[in-house]
């Protein structure tokens, strides 16, 4: 069930905002990519990590999707867990140096027989592409109800193999960490998983967090997240969403000088609208600059 109503939400239509300073409002924008602010996805990170909660998977595979339908070849793999979606070709290898291109033209002989013959730039790597395809990749998850999950490549940030990757994929999209499908999240001490290679970070967080309690809405609050200094049972408001997105603690956790990028997902009614722009409120302008809002709707049928 689960799966299924994943793979339901990545049918569906986002609509993206981007927050104006100048104005006080968020704004429509044409797509995912021009909320994140790029004109277009060549002048993009080629490695974006995905953190935080509330909708990171299904904005992971819109992101996909948009830049596919540009002649993008995309690939969406996971430093932690991710399910196997069914609408998209899945790869279940050990190594991401595994990964077959006799016949379906990603990696292998043939492949990197041409790589040899020249040294690509980008724009000659994207054109090799060709036509915009969506790979997703993973180790098999082992353990009891494991088996539709897909967890981190063994070599997955490994120099030599993300040159090789980044010599056939435009862009590699990670899902860096988990949330057990919560709104919100408390990153652990070991999360979130970044490879070397992340230029850009997009820290997530759903708006139907805001008016429920920690207890209910808030992946790992229990045990990493008294440095908010809120109860299990109080309330989760705009102010500690804001702080999460701002804290080295939490959504800020190893960005290290990357691109970083704020989305409030879920902000389908008008009590959500109202959070997202009191939580633009609390941020510092440099943060606000970032932040987006994505609605999602469903595809009429």
């Amino acid at each position: 069930m689960e799966q299924k109503q994943m793979a339901d939400q990545m049918a569906d239509t986002v609509m993206a905002e981007r927050w104006e300073p100048e104005t006080g409002k968020f704004r429509k924008t044409e797509n995912l990519l021009s909320a994140f602010g790029f004109s277009e996805w060549e002048t993009m990170p080629r490695v974006i990590s995905f953190v935080g909660a509330g909708g990171k998977t299904s904005t992971m595979y819109d992101l996909a999707r948009e830049l596919a339908a540009n002649g993008a070849r995309v690939l969406v793999t996971t430093s932690t867990h991710i399910f196997k979606p069914e609408r998209y070709k899945v790869e279940v290898v050990s190594k991401l140096a595994d990964l077959p291109g006799e016949k379906s033209g990603y990696l292998g002989a043939d492949a990197e027989s041409e790589l040899k013959k020249t040294e690509m730039t980008r724009h000659e790597s994207e054109n090799h592409a060709a036509v915009g395809k969506i790979l997703v990749a993973g180790k098999q998850a082992q353990g009891p109800g494991m088996e539709e999950k897909l967890t981190m490549p063994e070599d997955l940030g490994d120099e030599s193999v993300m040159k090789r990757l980044l010599s056939h994929f435009a862009v590699i999209l990670i899902e860096a960490d988990g949330s057990k499908r919560l709104p919100f999240k408390i990153p652990s001490e070991t999360e979130p998983v970044l490879i070397p290679q992340t230029g850009m970070v997009v820290a997530c967080a759903g708006l139907k967090a805001g008016g429920k309690t920690f207890a209910d809405v808030c992946f790992r609050f229990a045990s990493h997240g008294a440095w908010l200094k809120r109860k299990e049972t109080d309330i989760v408001t705009a102010e500690d969403i804001a702080l999460v997105f701002m804290d080295e603690r939490g959504s800020r956790k190893g960005l290290d000088g990357r691109y970083y990028r704020i989305l409030l997902n879920q902000s389908d009614g008008e009590a959500e609208k109202k959070l997202s722009e009191s939580i633009v409120a609390v941020l510092p302008e440099n943060l606000q600059r970032v932040c987006i809002r994505t609605t999602r709707m469903a595809q009429e049928e």
